[in-house]
C-alpha cells in the first residue's frame, strides 16, 4: 500500500467564458478522451466532423498555451480503424508536434487495439508523444516523468499512464469456482495495479523534490467505469450490456490520496467521481448518438500550481447538428419544416408513434426533405413495428420484439425467461454470459 500524503484541495470547475489567463508558473494540462475516430451514425460517415474537431483542438492548444495533452482512451471506434481514420490521427499528431504543447500522452481504451496503438510508439516518442497501448510487462514503465524542454530538464509532473486494463492484465488465476470470484479478483487486480504505481510515484516525487526543490503533481490516467458514474445516453455506443467486472465495480478508492488528478475516459458524460474534484471524466467531445445531441461536450483544462489542480471546462463546438423527432405525422412534418426553414445541414432521426399505421411514412418524409439540407439518417415506424410484432408472440405468450431493439443481454434474458430458468440460475448465467461478451470485445484483433 502506498504512503498516503495530503492531497491539495482543487478548485471548483470554471466554464470557458470565465477562463482566466494561464498563470505564469502553472503547468497547463488538456484532458480529453473518447474520440472514437471512424464512428458512424446509422452508417453515415463522420470524417468531416472528426477533422473539424481535431483542427479545433490544435487551435485550442495554441490559444490556451497547453503544455501537456492527455488522451484517456478510445482514440478509435474499432480495433481495425479505416485508412481515413488513421490518416486523421497521424495528421493530428504531426500538427500537435508543431504546436506549443510539450508532451502528449495517449493511452488505449476498450475500443482500441493495444498492439495497433503501440506499433509506432518508438517513432512517435521522437515527437514527444508517449503511447501506452497495453499494460506494461514491467508495471513501472507506465510511470512517466515529464520534464521542461530546457537545459536544466526540470521535472514538471509525474504521469501514471494506465491504459484500459483487461482481465488478463490484472488477474492472477485462470480458474474459478464461480464467476463472481473472477470479477472480484479482476477488481482487486486493478486496485493493486494503481496502488503499486501510486506508491512508487510518491516515492519518486519525494526524491525529485529533494533534488530540484519544486513540488510537482502526480497525474494518473484510466479508462474504466467508476462506480456511481452516469452514462450520457443509451445510444452513445458504450456497450452497456458489458457493464460487469472490470467495467462496473471500480470504486474511487482505487485512486490513492497521493494522486493529485485522475484523467478518466470511457464515460461520455463529463462528471466528477464520488464528488471528488480531482477525479474526472471529461466526456466525449462529440455526440456519439442522437441521445447525446443536446448534451454539452467539452475538454478539460487543468492548471497545476505546484500540486494543486484548478479545473476549467472548455466547451467543444457542435460541428454537425443532430435532431431527434418523435411523434405523429403532423408533429413530424411541422418539426421538419422548421429545420428546413433554418437552412442548416442537419442529420435527423425520425420516430413515428402515431395511432395509424402510415405505411407510406418513408416516402412522405423523403418527399418533404427533397432538396433541403436535412438528411434523415433513420426513419423508424414504431406503430407499424408494434402492429406486426403484436400479432406474434413467443410460446410463453411474451410479445415478440424487433431484434434490432434488443442488446445481446436483452436477447439472452428473453431466452432464459422462455426456458423457465430459476431466478438463482438466471443471475449466475447472466453474469457468465456478460463475462463472455466482455472477453470477446477485449480480444485484440491486431495481435499476432
Amino acid at each position: 500500500m502506498p504512503t498516503k500524503s495530503a492531497n491539495p484541495k482543487s478548485n471548483t470547475t470554471h466554464q470557458a467564458e470565465n477562463l482566466p489567463p494561464k498563470p505564469a508558473d502553472a503547468l497547463r494540462v488538456l484532458h480529453t478522451s473518447d474520440w472514437h475516430i471512424g464512428k458512424r451514425l446509422y452508417q453515415q460517415p463522420r470524417y468531416d466532423e472528426f477533422a473539424q474537431f481535431l483542427t479545433w483542438l490544435i487551435d485550442s492548444i495554441n490559444e490556451h498555451a497547453v503544455d501537456v495533452l492527455i488522451v484517456a482512451g478510445d482514440v478509435f471506434d474499432t480495433a481495425t480503424p479505416s485508412n481515413k481514420a488513421q490518416e486523421l490521427y497521424y495528421q493530428f499528431l504531426g500538427n500537435v508536434a508543431k504546436s506549443c504543447c510539450q508532451h502528449v500522452i495517449i493511452t488505449a481504451g476498450n475500443h482500441d487495439s493495444p498492439t495497433f496503438l503501440d506499433a509506432p510508439k518508438d517513432i512517435l516518442r521522437a515527437l514527444n508523444v508517449q503511447v501506452i497501448g497495453q499494460a506494461a510487462d514491467d508495471i513501472f514503465d507506465e510511470i512517466l516523468v515529464l520534464r521542461a524542454p530546457t537545459k536544466a530538464r526540470t521535472p514538471q509532473a509525474i504521469v501514471l499512464a494506465v491504459p484500459y486494463l483487461r482481465d488478463k492484465d490484472v488477474r492472477k488465476s485462470a480458474r474459478f469456482e464461480r464467476i463472481g470470484e473472477k470479477e472480484n479478483e479482476a477488481a482487486q487486480g486493478i486496485y493493486e495495479h494503481y496502488h503499486t504505481l501510486a506508491a512508487k510515484a510518491d516515492e519518486l516525487r519525494r526524491a525529485l523534490q529533494a533534488e530540484h526543490g519544486n513540488e510537482i503533481p502526480i497525474i494518473a490516467t484510466g479508462h474504466l467505469f467508476a462506480a456511481g458514474a452516469s452514462i450520457s445516453a443509451k445510444d452513445d455506443g458504450m456497450r452497456q450490456e458489458t457493464y460487469v467486472g472490470t467495467l462496473g465495480q471500480i470504486s474511487a478508492g482505487v485512486f490513492a490520496e497521493c494522486l493529485d488528478y485522475v484523467a478518466l475516459g470511457h464515460i461520455h458524460a463529463p462528471q466528477k467521481v464520488a464528488g471528488q474534484e480531482r477525479i474526472r471524466y471529461c466526456g466525449s467531445p462529440m455526440a456519439m448518438g442522437f441521445g447525446e445531441a443536446k448534451k454539452p461536450k467539452q475538454v478539460l483544462l487543468v492548471d497545476f500550481i505546484a500540486r494543486t489542480p484548478h479545473v476549467h471546462a472548455l466547451p467543444v463546438p457542435v460541428f454537425q447538428k443532430l435532431a431527434s423527432i418523435s411523434g405523429d405525422l403532423p408533429h413530424i412534418h411541422a418539426e421538419l419544416d422548421a429545420l428546413i426553414t433554418a437552412g442548416e445541414r442537419i442529420y435527423a432521426e425520425i420516430i413515428y408513434t402515431g395511432e395509424t399505421l402510415c405505411p407510406e411514412l418513408v416516402k412522405l418524409i423523403h418527399e418533404q426533405l427533397d432538396g433541403s439540407n436535412v438528411l434523415a439518417l433513420s426513419i423508424n415506424n414504431r406503430t407499424q413495428y408494434r402492429h406486426v410484432l403484436g400479432n406474434h408472440a413467443l410460446s410463453d405468450g411474451t410479445p415478440m420484439q424487433n431484434l434490432q431493439s434488443l442488446t445481446p443481454t436483452d436477447a439472452f434474458a428473453r431466452l432464459l425467461t422462455q426456458k423457465n430458468i430459476s431466478d438463482g440460475e438466471t443471475s449466475e448465467l447472466t453474469t457468465a454470459y456478460q463475462a463472455v461478451l466482455n472477453a470477446l470485445q477485449e480480444a485484440d484483433e491486431q495481435a499476432e
